[in-house]
């Protein structure tokens, strides 16, 4: 099976051009969202410095682009029907990349990487019954709805889209009351990296996907399934049970919910057309009676981009390392020799296994002292096939941030980007014993200024299995080799399904939803009375009390289209406060001249006679120089 994967990989790479081509140039002006951007030489470099992470290798930025337009006629359809500029169909791919069930280290999930709370309060259901963040058309709803909320406040859709990342609140502290409204703005180094961030991606990918751009071979529709089962749609749409499980995995359950509509994601292969079927809500704000499949809604374009070649911006993917740090050159096969390598333009050299500092400082000529003080080693030791530096490194970094990832530590960090740990640890205000959490944003070039927060960016989990997404389209890449002629082994040629076989019937699972703890007080629980104050919203009250905010709406009998406003009563069910055992101090006390067991008793503020039994005295005698246990709480 292992072997069938990594041969499929390497059919898919095969059929890819991969004629290398420099990176593009990032232009000085460009148009998001109906702001016009003008950016300055250290922005451009630093889009530039993305785009290339971006692009450098042909094969994922191929993969991701397939990804991204299966999806993305149901983002465009929303996001035209929102009001919202189609620019942010881009920060889909930013965000969740278009896996379906993508999670980050800090537990957001999806296609919009929503956290649990802000995508309730957006009115996207997360519970044991469905988690609508994995479902494309439910969670881009939900975005959209975002995405208004903040353009309410800035009138600037840039600005909208960097508060995703930082909030409300933080946008409002980081942006100038000069840029509400504003519809030209200047992005500098010092600009945020999400919205350069934004930049790139929109540079990368806009002359490859959406705008009717698909794979001709395979395609993604919807099925509305409101209270059937998913086998009912299965078979019903004539696709395999378990390819149907691997795209509707917002569905924790067999049964799909019959409150409202809930449309159900299939794949399409070949020449296959969806399945017209009736609306069924007629009130739905569709312009046409005609029954629509999402599929048929978008008369695609002539252009077809699903196989990389020449873009319109002239941006191809490349290879290399270009982006990356460190960044290792020279003569790299004799980087065990001295003078043979820079690393990030400083000289350095390759540790040799079961290298030690002694035999590095001999082959180097360069002292001990020298070695550990360029590398801020302290206690740590040299590790074979790892770069060390033969000079001191920089006071910073060339780009401004770094996201941590799993495995990375500081130390690593200031090695990879060529700056010194102390200085790394200054520009980002952190004391020395301070942990390094997963997903935190680095300053590299500037201190962090004081009044701006800690941010944090998603991290995707590393997956152990193959998206849904990647499997199908590794699929028909598969059988398009066949097509095109190219032979595979026997047991490599994938086996088509047959639709008419009888599937062996696996027990179905149906989850009661989650029941809503009564508003009434228990041993553990106590009602409390919340009053909103200016600015709380429900994620904000969630997150004080530790409480859902559907428990929030449930209590009150409210709804989130209710909103709140300012001295408005909350009931709500909170732990009890426990109070924490006193903890108990123990001092000990040298008896000076003229004290007595009285004075000392008053000193500490304890009692005579524990201060007594606490040191096993039948008396009141003391000697000078005694030591006293006294026991403060």
């Amino acid at each position: 099976m292992r072997h069938t994967f990594v041969s499929i990989i390497i059919i898919m790479m095969a059929s890819l051009n991969l004629s290398a081509q420099a990176p593009m140039n990032v232009p000085s002006v460009i148009d998001v969202a109906g702001v016009k951007l003008k950016l300055n030489a250290e922005a451009k470099r630093d889009v530039e410095e993305t785009l290339d992470l971006l692009v450098r290798s042909q094969y994922h930025f191929q993969l991701k682009a397939d990804r991204s337009n299966l999806y993305m006629h149901f983002v465009e359809e929303i996001l035209r029907k929102e009001g919202i500029p189609e620019d942010f169909k881009y920060l889909a791919i930013q965000e969740g990349e278009f896996i379906s069930d993508a999670v980050s280290t800090s537990n957001a999930v999806g296609f919009w990487q929503f956290k649990k709370a802000s995508a309730q309060e957006l009115g996207v259901r997360v519970d044991n019954v469905v988690d609508e963040r994995k479902h494309i058309i439910a969670s881009t709803i939900g975005a959209t709805k975002y995405f208004k909320r903040s353009n309410f406040v800035f009138d600037n859709w840039v600005l909208s889209l960097q508060s995703y990342l930082q909030g409300l609140t933080g946008t409002q502290r980081s942006a100038s009351d000069k840029l509400y409204g504003a519809k030209t703005m200047n992005i500098t180094g010092k600009s945020h990296w999400y919205i350069k961030k934004f930049i790139a991606h929109k540079l990368a990918f806009q002359d490859f996907v959406g705008d009717g751009r698909k794979n001709p071979n395979i395609q993604l529709a919807d099925y509305e399934g409101k209270g059937k089962t998913l086998r009912q749609v299965s078979k019903e749409v004539k696709v395999d049970y378990d390819e149907l499980k691997r795209f509707n995995k917002w569905l924790n359950q067999s049964k799909i919910p019959d409150d409202k509509s809930y449309k159900v994601i299939y794949p399409i292969k070949g020449d296959r057309q969806p399945i017209a079927q009736k609306q069924q809500n007629p009130s739905t704000k569709q312009t046409s009676s005609k029954p629509k499949t999402q599929a048929s809604r978008k008369t695609p374009k002539k252009r077809n981009t699903f196989s990389l070649g020449k873009a319109d911006t002239g941006i191809k993917p490349l290879e290399g390392n270009v982006g990356v740090y460190p960044q290792v050159t020279g003569n790299i096969d004799a980087a065990y020799q001295p003078k043979q390598v820079k690393m990030n333009n400083i000289w350095a050299i390759k540790a040799r296994p079961n290298e030690t500092l002694q035999t590095l400082s001999s082959r180097t000529g360069v002292s001990t002292t020298k070695l550990k003080r360029f590398n801020d080693l302290g206690q740590r030791r040299i590790q074979g096939d790892r770069y060390y530096y033969l000079k001191n490194k920089k006071t910073k970094g060339r780009v401004h941030y770094h996201v941590v990832l799993p495995g990375e530590t500081l130390w690593s960090i200031a090695q990879d980007y060529g700056i010194r740990l102390k200085k790394l640890r200054q520009k980002n205000r952190m004391k020395t014993n301070e942990a390094l959490k997963v997903g935190r944003v680095l300053w590299l070039r500037f201190i962090r200024p004081e009044k701006t927060p800690i941010e944090y960016s998603n991290v995707k989990v590393e997956r152990q299995e193959e998206s849904a997404e990647d499997r199908l389209i590794s699929e028909v890449s598969l059988a398009k080799q066949l097509t095109e002629g190219r032979k595979l082994p026997k047991d490599e040629a994938p086996k088509p399904v047959n639709e008419s076989k009888s599937e062996p019937e696996e027990i179905e699972v149906f989850n009661k939803p989650k029941l809503r703890r009564p508003l009434v007080n228990s041993a553990t629980d106590t009602v409390i009375t919340h009053y909103v104050k200016k600015k709380e919203t429900f994620f904000a009250i969630s997150g004080q009390y530790k409480v859902e905010i559907d428990d929030i709406l449930f209590w009150n009998n409210l709804k989130l289209e209710d909103g709140l406003t300012v001295g408005q009563p909350l009931k709500l069910l909170v732990p009890k406060v426990i109070e924490p055992e006193p903890k108990v101090e123990e001092i000990i006390h040298t008896v000076k001249k003229g004290e007595t067991l009285w004075s000392i008793s008053k000193l500490y503020e304890v009692d005579l006679e524990d201060l007594k039994k606490w040191n096993n005295k039948l008396n009141n005698e003391l000697s000078l120089g005694e030591k006293l246990k006294i026991l403060k709480q």
